[in-house]
């Protein structure tokens, strides 16, 4: 009966405390940049492991998918890094990007706002909200970064060798020569972007690109040292 008379009585007591209120709020920033880098390094490994474990080994449809799953993979994270990253920078509560718009809303997410822009405009505009040197468009740094980009979006918007816009996959070629290693298990008359680039030297040289672009743009523009270190590794 004791027993059951203090239940009530607690019971009671609890139903007539006040409700606890919270005087501060937070904002959880999600961001993404990092991840897609990381998941870029990853993918590379993988296409190198394969590589690795297949040198001198003549064609398998088998072992060249995983290949191409994970070299794509590469080059689509990597690409999304650099938006990602760059996106995120200007976003930042608080940050110098977003503290230069007197209405930062229309300025970044209007119709005619820097959310609209190209990838690497963004990245030259952000450097002119800084007030600093824009980046070179000719230096290699600048085009290796303009050339992953363009292998990202044609592996997006891919279209076969024998379609009309074909001259488009023959301009890409012109760019990507000489920049990697291609697959060492096709050969010269295969498709270019979607046999011939899918090799481990090419989801090297999206991960440097990416990395590159990252760091010289750091160097520039001096704006978050810390999150801009994390992409070093």
């Amino acid at each position: 009966m004791t027993s059951d008379m203090n239940a009530t009585h607690t019971t009671c007591m609890a139903a007539t405390l006040p409700p606890i209120t919270m005087g501060a709020r937070g904002t959880v920033i999600h961001t993404f940049a990092l991840q897609h880098f990381r998941a870029a390094m990853l993918f590379r490994r993988h296409v190198l492991e394969i590589e690795d474990a297949h040198q001198d080994q003549p064609f398998d449809p088998l072992f060249f998918e995983e290949i191409r799953s994970f070299c794509s993979a590469c080059i689509m994270s990597s690409a999304a890094t650099m938006e990602a990253l760059i996106n995120e920078l200007f976003i930042a509560q608080g940050g110098p990007l977003r503290n230069s718009f007197c209405d930062f809303e229309a300025s970044f997410w209007g119709k005619r706002g820097i959310e609209r822009k190209r990838i690497l405009e963004k990245y030259q505009e952000a450097l002119k909200c800084l007030g600093k040197q824009k980046l070179d468009e000719k230096t290699e740094v600048y085009r290796n970064a303009w050339g992953l980009i363009e292998l990202r979006n044609a592996l997006i918007h891919f279209k076969p060798t024998w379609d009309p816009l074909r001259k488009r996959q023959v301009e890409l070629r012109d760019i990507l020569t000489g920049k990697f290693a291609l697959s060492p298990f096709v050969g010269t008359t295969a498709g270019f972007v979607e046999m011939q680039c899918m090799s481990a030297g090419c989801a090297t040289w999206a991960v440097d690109t990416c990395r590159n672009l990252i760091q010289e743009f750091g160097e520039k523009s001096g704006i978050d040292a810390k999150k801009i270190s994390a992409f070093s590794g």
